[in-house]
């Protein structure tokens, strides 16, 4: 196949493409690729695949792949061919080779631990079209649409739960020998064989595992509501089933998942549910032969359902009304509240659209005094001069009389500004007299982040998928807000299903749903079929960072195109086709195609 012509790089790639479909050896699974790649746009005169720090060697298919690529690794002595496990998303976790000059070259196209060569970023190639298509592949020398991967012979093989069939990820062999192609194949094919019959007995280990811990925690002198789990398996006993239904199992269940996901945690943990009752969960790994199976749960629920009005009031002065009446709302506003009335430096920690912003010009609102609201946001560079003008502002502010300073995420600000932010605020000033809040997201915070630390308080604002209970107080505000004259309300089963979407956007996805249902002409009652497709998501499936990352995209693009799934395709840059496929996969059923 020649090198790229003159021009832009997808019009060369469209005229190889051409050329590959008249190439009457050419296999269909190479040209559905290439099709595919051309639908992502991916530049095919350069690589470009991206990298992820710490790739998950912790996983299942890490655990069973990685000693039997050792092995193989020995096997093949000095031969210059490398050994690859990637996961489902194509992301790398391990290479092993033995020939110098083999590891400069691969290092020089990215094909290395960390980096991402699914199809979409990086076209055709072993690895990520052996994942997209579910089958053994060879693609060597001109079948690779980047032209840097075309001096390289891939052979990639699926690897597949050998219970479930799902994907896992991949096991490849690349080499830069010709005429080794058969050889190639027969030898990922063996080996992939084994990582999966490893794998099934590393689940089986691990579940029956679980299954024995759980089963101690059951038949023990008093045990109480038990839960198990881990990210393949859910178990509960009876007790555990009847003392808890409704939103407050839904909420438990997620928790639950968060915590287990931290394979370092043991010890008790309490979560308030949406009926007002309190969770104490004390957890318990199920850790055998060095390996973590999951986590046990021994719950007691403490308390009685308490039906909590839709306007909560602080518990100052009656003036803070925010909508909501889950314990964990409250909690946040009460200690808000406190925090703000005993003029303490304060912290907001929450996820984006929590209403922390909200939150702080309510309890203003209510306990100012006459004094004034300063919101300062992240400065959009940090060069010196912006970055001494930024200072300036925030020491200027803090130096007027009875004034309220808000720094708005300071998780945006760089560790040179963060640091200089810090010694201006630890820095004793007599003419500082005004009160500092400051918010940013839990991702970014840490314990010994030493601008956090000269907060007094720090409030921790939960987001919407852990208030299950505010859902339709908020949904029946914003409704009223957008829509105040005429009758409007939501049906059982589309409220039922507006409180099972993950709302990655938190309340300002939902206000901003709620808005474009009441501006369309749909009658008083919103039915399910009303819905937009962000709001149709009905996979409760545990996700990577990846696919969680695509799934949100898809939902704000959707969002964002007034559910138009043809032009949210288009600017995500895939097919039609392929937006169905990834909706039906992360469970985003539209009421209509558009």
């Amino acid at each position: 196949m020649p090198r790229r012509r003159p021009g832009s790089s997808l019009t060369a790639a469209r005229e190889l493409y051409l050329e590959v479909t008249k190439d009457p050896s050419a296999r269909p699974l190479v040209v559905a690729s290439w099709q595919r790649s051309i639908e992502y746009e991916v530049k095919s005169g350069c690589i470009n695949a991206p990298y992820l720090e710490n790739p998950n060697l912790d996983s299942p298919l890490a655990r069973a792949a990685l000693p039997i690529v050792n092995r193989l690794h020995e096997q093949l002595a000095d031969d210059p061919v490398s050994t690859m496990i990637t996961d489902r998303d194509g992301v790398v976790l391990s290479r092993k080779l033995s020939h110098e000059g083999l590891t400069t070259r691969l290092n020089r196209v990215q094909l290395a631990p960390g980096h991402v060569f699914a199809e979409r970023y990086v076209g055709t190639n072993g690895i990520g079209t052996a994942l997209a298509s579910g089958r053994p592949v060879m693609i060597a020398g001109s079948q690779h649409y980047v032209e840097e991967l075309r001096d390289f012979h891939c052979a990639a093989v699926p690897i597949l739960h050998p219970v479930r069939r799902t994907l896992l990820g991949a096991f490849n062999l690349t080499t830069v020998r010709q005429g080794s192609a058969g050889m190639l194949m027969a030898l990922a094919r063996s080996v992939a064989g084994q990582i999966e019959g490893e794998i099934a007995a590393i689940s089986s280990r691990r579940e029956r595992a679980l299954f024995q811990d759980y089963m101690d925690a059951c038949s023990s002198v008093r045990p109480g509501p038990v839960l198990a789990l881990n990210r393949e398996v859910v178990m509960m006993n009876e007790q555990l089933r009847s003392a808890v239904t409704g939103p407050d199992h839904y909420a438990l269940l997620d928790h639950a998942r968060e915590i287990a996901a931290d394979a370092r945690f043991e010890g008790t943990r309490s979560i308030a549910l949406p009926s007002g009752r309190v969770a104490e969960l004390r957890v318990g790994r199920s850790r055998r032969e060095g390996s973590d199976a999951g986590a046990v749960f021994r719950v007691r629920v403490i308390g009685r359902p308490q039906p909590g009005p839709v306007l909560a009031a602080g518990p100052g002065r009656p003036g803070v009304r925010l909508v909501g009446s889950s314990p964990q709302w409250l909690r946040a506003v009460a200690e808000t509240e406190a925090a703000f009335a005993a003029g303490s430096w304060l912290h907001l920690v929450g996820e984006a659209g929590t209403g922390r912003r909200t939150l702080v010009h309510a309890v203003h609102g209510a306990h100012s005094a006459g004094r004034r609201l300063e919101t300062v946001e992240a400065p959009p560079s940090e060069t010196p001069n912006a970055t001494e003008h930024w200072l300036r502002e925030v020491r200027e502010l803090r130096a007027r009389p009875s004034t309220v300073v808000l720094l708005r995420d300071v998780h945006l600000l760089g560790d040179r500004l963060r640091r200089h932010l810090t010694r201006l605020l630890a820095r004793p000033d007599g003419t500082a007299t005004g009160q500092l809040i400051m918010t940013s997201q839990p991702s970014m915070v840490t314990t010994d982040d030493e601008l956090h630390s000269l907060c007094g308080a720090s409030v921790e604002v939960p987001p919407l998928r852990h208030r299950y209970g505010d859902i339709e107080h908020l949904v029946r505000f914003f409704l009223l807000k957008y829509r105040p004259s005429g009758e409007s309300g939501c049906s059982p089963d589309a409220l039922a299903m507006l409180e099972r979407c993950p709302w990655p956007e938190n309340v300002r996805q939902l206000e901003s749903v709620i808005r474009g249902l009441a501006r369309r002409p749909i009658g008083g009652i919103i039915r399910v079929d009303d819905l937009p497709p962000e709001c149709r998501v009905s996979s409760h499936k545990v996700l990577t960072a990846i696919e969680a990352l695509e799934r949100d995209a898809i939902l704000r693009g959707l969002m964002d195109r007034n559910s138009n799934v043809q032009r949210t395709a288009q600017d995500l840059g895939i097919s039609r086709a392929t937006m169905y496929r990834k909706m039906r996969r992360y469970g985003i059923v539209p009421s209509s195609l558009t």
